[in-house]
């Protein structure tokens, strides 16, 4: 059989370097070309193809695709039309994997990454042996002799991966909410929905499937799934009298964590419910939960300023991530919003834009989220800044002691950086910089 990996990203270098080792015919190809390129292509020695259209499919019994490559590609498309199989990074990693290793599978429009490594780290807690890999972390193709050896994986896996998976039957499979997201790479959020629900494909009754009782798309799917599901938020499995409670048992009061944030306490509920399923201790899993700390860019205080917090919450690319870092904050803020277009709907943070002194809209995506704001009747908070610079600037002059400065984006941030982290960390050199100058002021 003879396999085209497509997209030279780590996700298709990992998967061509996994093929080789095992001994199948492959050939690799990107829609792009350039000089880093035909570095990558070179060094993995296959047969390859860059600015490839659908005439590198010849031949070709099957494709693996990288994550970042859309539906819509033009390969993608002539794969489909000839009936090609394609599948993802992550499924070709499952099929290489085997039977023999348990998977704990999680996704989400927000969190996912989050809860991936709270289950780590209650895993580590419990010194239960395990490999992490998936979307955020490292290519799933690029650790098999590790995730083997553990025989444990927790998996972090989204839409883009899921999108071209078939009946995975994961151990765990955790779907944390549905909120629009990714709309510029799905046809639409029923297909978005419907990619989502596929981490509880190929489940049986000896399997764990969890949901949240507030996101809707699980909660009514609930009904129809095979594996054993339970709803985060329902019953006896939730915050109740102040405690992280599962199944009726309380683990750790939410006073006593690290973190704040209902999100977040419910993120932890998906953890803990996972590592129990897994056979972990009740112990184990509080010392875990206790223990942990949010990675960076999710709510992130990187600098007080006479008063003024600065926040950053780059990691919040999509509107609902904005909504919840919004509604886990009980003083004023100045929301910096924008970054590159995704044309997602901002509906969801109406609500809470109340608490809101100034909504500064920046970017690319800026112009059409001032007027979205100003039709809706909140033209008297909104602003217009073409970047990230100058709205960290106009927030420092609009914002009193005590307010919150809170970079939550809402969108990407590929119209001026490389990633949500390169984002966030302008941010912080920025409001630090401010710091700087006003205390030199100061004296």
């Amino acid at each position: 059989m003879k396999t085209l990996v497509y997209g030279l990203g780590e996700s298709g270098v990992a998967a061509t370097r996994a093929l080789l080792e095992a001994g199948e015919d492959v050939i690799a190809a990107d829609a792009n070309d350039g000089e880093r390129l035909r570095a990558t292509l070179s060094s993995l020695g296959v047969e390859g193809t860059l600015a490839a259209g659908p005439e590198v499919l010849d031949g070709v019994d099957r494709v693996v695709v990288s994550p970042g490559v859309r539906p819509s590609d033009p390969v993608l498309g002539a794969a489909e039309d000839h009936g090609i199989p394609t599948i993802s990074e992550v499924a070709l990693g499952l099929e290489l994997l085997g039977p023999g290793v348990r998977v704990a599978a999680i996704t989400g429009t927000n969190g996912k990454t989050t809860v991936a490594d709270m289950l780590h780290r209650v895993l580590e807690a419990a010194a239960v042996p395990h490999a992490v890999a998936g979307n955020s972390w490292r290519a799933l193709t690029g650790c098999l002799d590790e995730v083997g050896s553990a025989g444990l994986l927790v998996l972090e896996v989204s839409s883009f991966q899921l999108h071209y998976m078939t009946e995975p039957g994961f151990d765990v499979a955790a779907l944390l909410n549905t909120r629009p997201d990714h709309m510029d790479w799905h046809a639409s959020f029923d297909e978005y929905r419907r990619d989502k629900l596929r981490v509880f494909d190929g489940q049986g009754r000896e399997d764990l499937a969890l949901a949240s009782a507030g996101d809707p798309v699980g909660r009514e799917a609930v009904p129809g799934l095979s594996g054993r599901p339970l709803l985060i938020g329902e019953g006896d499995t939730g915050i109740l009298d102040g405690a992280l409670t599962l199944r009726g048992r309380p683990i750790v009061r939410a006073d006593k964590l690290p973190f704040a944030g209902t999100h977040n306490y419910e993120n932890a509920l998906f953890a803990a419910a996972a590592a129990e399923w897994l056979g972990v201790e009740a112990e184990a899993i509080r010392d875990g939960i206790l223990a942990y700390r949010l990675k960076p860019h999710r709510l992130e205080v990187v600098a007080d300023n006479d008063g003024v917090v600065y926040v950053d919450d780059s990691k919040a690319t999509n509107p609902a991530a904005v909504a919840a870092a919004l509604g886990g904050l009980d003083r004023t803020v100045v929301l910096i919003l924008g970054g590159s277009e995704k044309n997602t709907d901002f509906s969801e943070i109406l609500p809470q834009l109340g608490k809101c002194r100034a909504v500064l809209c920046q970017g690319e995506a800026g112009p059409r989220l001032a007027d979205f704001l100003e039709g809706r009747g909140y033209g008297d908070a909104v602003e217009r800044l073409p970047d990230l610079g100058s709205a960290v600037s106009r927030a420092s002059d609009v914002a009193r002691a005590g307010d919150v400065v809170l970079l939550s984006p809402g969108c990407a941030s590929f119209d001026q950086f490389a990633g949500y982290a390169e984002r966030g960390e302008a941010f912080a050199d920025l409001a630090r910089a401010l710091a700087g100058r006003q205390g030199v002021a100061g004296r």
